[in-house]
């Protein structure tokens, strides 16, 4: 039999995102899982490299579709469901934590990203999204004195900082052995480079108060839904990489569900790559969404090009490492030099043995 192709696995796993509201879609899975055209091993893979796959299950599962998968696999994926919820409950522990001693220091925390949604019940079950860690973002007067609390909790940070954390958007991450994930304290919400028209000045005064919760507070909406983009597609190069990972399109189809078009792409920066994002859900999860009035050969196109490298590993690989590479020479070279911070830390980096070995030679390996 054909092998599905790796597109058309990221595919299915688009249409699984959206069963909650298209229930109807499940038939096209059992028929391709009846037909053996589905690898299950396969497609479990895909969906567990996009964290998804708490996500995909639990809605395949309520649409009757695991009802198809050997018994093994259905409870091997049961499992990590409930372990991801029992993970989850754990992490809102940390968080009441975390805002009680903020509390007590007249410091108010807004809870950024993936954290914010968990918070603000976006998501249909609490096991549906894997958290990586705790990110908040708190006054510029109050970060160090932030960090300072977090640490008086028994956090602590093992990296050897050849910076002023005053110059990063977050303190170096912070973690404790006895709970599940790990913090980053921000200052600012996102790159530098992006922080013009996203920023603390303009999330602080829209931020909303968490329902039955103490000193716990998110952005609003519109600002949830600028700052996925933001990281998924520029932050995390996913415009110049042609990539859109699964968990971030369904972070943003939610959210673009409680938010007017208009007002994200009134706050938006780079329209033309938001309106390429904004355009996956009608390309990538096949659902009615309004006109865009950016190029549509150009989307079309984009999306072509983003489905060609899934079927592609070893050409993605290479044009990742040359976008990668022209990155470095054309703007951290020069970023190096223009900037004396990054100049001192970069000196700092390269008379230490420890990060040559450690670092340096590693991403050396990973280019060639």
């Amino acid at each position: 039999k054909r092998l599905m192709k790796n597109s058309e696995l990221y595919k299915l796993a688009c249409q699984c995102l959206v069963l909650d509201d298209y229930p109807e879609k499940a038939q096209t899975i059992k028929e391709k899982i009846i037909s053996g055209d589905l690898d299950i091993y396969r497609f479990i893979y895909l969906c567990s490299n996009q964290l998804v796959l708490p996500l995909v299950y639990r809605q395949l599962r309520e649409t009757g579709v695991t009802e198809l998968f050997p018994e093994d696999y259905d409870e091997f994926l049961s499992d990590i469901y409930d372990k991801n919820t029992q993970r989850n409950t754990k992490i809102l522990e940390q968080i009441e934590e975390i805002s009680n001693i903020l509390q007590t220091n007249n410091i108010e925390p807004v809870y950024l990203k993936g954290t914010a949604n968990l918070l603000d019940n976006l998501y249909r079950n609490p096991g549906d999204r894997f958290i990586g860690d705790i990110d908040f973002l708190v006054q510029k007067e109050d970060y160090l004195r932030t960090a300072d609390l977090i640490m008086q909790l028994g956090y602590k940070n093992d990296v050897k900082l050849y910076f002023d954390p005053q110059d990063q958007k977050h303190y170096p991450r912070l973690y404790r052995d006895d709970v599940p994930a790990d913090i980053e304290i921000h200052h600012i919400p996102v790159n530098k480079e992006y922080a013009k028209k996203f920023n603390s000045e303009i999330i602080f005064p829209n931020k909303l108060k968490v329902l039955n919760k103490v000193n716990c507070y998110v952005s609003s909406d519109v600002h949830k839904l600028v700052h996925t983009f933001i990281h998924s597609q520029l932050s995390n190069r996913g415009y110049l990489y042609k990539y859109i990972p699964l968990r971030d399109l369904y972070d943003f189809y939610l959210l673009s569900k409680k938010v007017p078009k208009t007002d994200f792409f009134q706050e938006v920066e780079e329209k033309q790559k938001a309106g390429i994002f904004y355009a996956g859900k009608s390309y990538l999860l096949n659902v009615p969404v309004e006109l865009n009035e950016f190029n549509s050969v150009q989307i079309s196109n984009y999306f072509k090009l983003l489905f060609w490298l899934l079927d592609h590993p070893l050409a993605r690989k290479t044009y990742v490492n040359f976008v990668s590479l022209n990155i470095f020479i054309f703007k951290k070279i020069p970023e190096l030099f223009l900037s004396k911070t990054m100049f001192k830390s970069f000196v700092y980096r390269i008379s230490d043995r420890e990060y040559w070995q450690n670092h340096f030679m590693r991403g050396i390996k990973k280019y060639f």
